[in-house]
Order: C-alpha cells, then structure tokens, then sequence
C-alpha cells in the first residue's frame, strides 16, 4: 500500500457478518490519523464507487487527495450534530485478495481534530456502526456492476441475433435468386435443346440435297 500503512494497535475488533472492523491509523500526507478501518467482502474500485455514490446521493462530492476522498464541513446525522470532515480511503484487502477492500474512515472535528478511539465514547461508537454501512453500498453497487455488465452482454447477445437475421434475410433473398437462375437455366437448356435438334434437323436435309459432282 503506498500511501497508507495500518498500525496495528488494535483498540477495538469485531467479526461480524463476514466483516473485520477495528480502529487503527491512516498515513495520510504524511500523518499517521486515528481511522476506523472496515473489511468489505468486495473490490476496491466497486467500494470506492458505492461510497462516492451514497454521499453524492446526500449532496457530497469529494476532492481526492493522494488517493483519498476528502469531504469538508459534512453533516451526517447518524453520528452525531456537528460538522465534519472526513478523510475516506479506500484500499486493496492484499495482493492475494483482490476481490475484498478495506476502507479507511478518519472524522474530524474541524482544524484536523481526528477521532480516535479515545474519544467520546457515543461518537466513536456511531463511527464504527455508520461505517458497517460500507458493506450493503458495496454489495449493492456489485450487484448494480453485474447487472449493466449482463445487460451489456445482452445487448451483445441481441446485436449478434439482429445480425443473424440479417444475413438470413440475404442468404433467402440469395436462394430465391439462385432457385429463379435454377428455374430460367433449365428453361433454357430446354429451348437450347429444341434449337439443336432443329439445327441437326437443318443439317440433315441440306446434305440430302447433295448431288454427285462429276
């Protein structure tokens, strides 16, 4: 990870519903912050995706900075009254699990007064749920990413039969003309037939009118 290092000082760690959460730290510009980090069962981008979609759909749009998602002066009831800013960062589980992330969430107070796990106790506690929220957004935005890549093979899927029956309709229009080439073909060889009997029968009856030359 290049930008953030996790600190493993463990303050707090749970395992529920397939899910790791516990407080550690983010190194961001060159800070080590107080962050709660949450395991997501889904891919870094897919994440990332569903929480830039959730705060756009509460009038939040982030500013990235060294690979995080910074929100200024947000309000988010479900943790608490005050003002906030958030320092979201959104990492690769490891180079062997690509297919789940885990997610730094750093609150400040304002003037980079983070939370940490020493804080107020009803704060910290409304972090940590706020941030299981991260794993229905991912499962959902997954569920979102494989319905427009099957709808994409379906487009596919229709185009090549669109295409199909394209060609069919030149292949029949094709067979009508070759039966109708066919039909006149052997009409004519049937009146080519008939002018070479008539032509054979010309021929006979100019040599019966051969005379002897002496």
């Amino acid at each position: 990870m290049k930008h953030v290092t996790v600190v493993l000082v463990c303050i707090f760690l749970c395992a529920h519903n397939g899910y790791t959460q516990f407080f550690g730290e983010l190194e961001w510009q060159k800070k080590n912050i107080p962050a709660v980090l949450t395991e997501v069962p889904q891919t870094a981008s897919v994440t990332e995706d569903a929480i830039k979609i959730k705060f756009a759909q509460l009038g939040y749009s982030p500013r990235t900075e060294k690979g995080a998602l910074l929100y200024k002066g947000i309000r988010l009831s479900e943790i608490g009254n005050e003002t906030y800013d958030l320092v979201i960062k959104v990492d690769r589980k490891g180079r062997r699990d690509k297919e789940a992330s885990i997610v730094y969430f750093a609150l400040s107070l304002g003037n980079e007064n983070y939370v940490g796990s020493n804080g107020d106790p009803t704060l910290t506690a409304n972090m940590r749920t706020y941030c299981t929220r991260f794993l229905p957004w991912a499962e959902a935005q997954a569920l979102e990413v494989e319905i427009q890549e099957q709808e994409e093979q379906l487009k596919s899927a229709e185009k090549k039969l669109e295409n199909y029956k394209e060609e069919s309709e030149t292949l029949e229009k094709r067979r009508q003309k070759l039966e109708e080439d066919i039909k006149n073909n052997k009409e004519n060889i049937e009146k080519q037939k008939r002018e070479v009997d008539n032509q054979k029968k010309a021929v006979e009856v100019l040599k019966t009118r051969r005379k002897p030359v002496s």
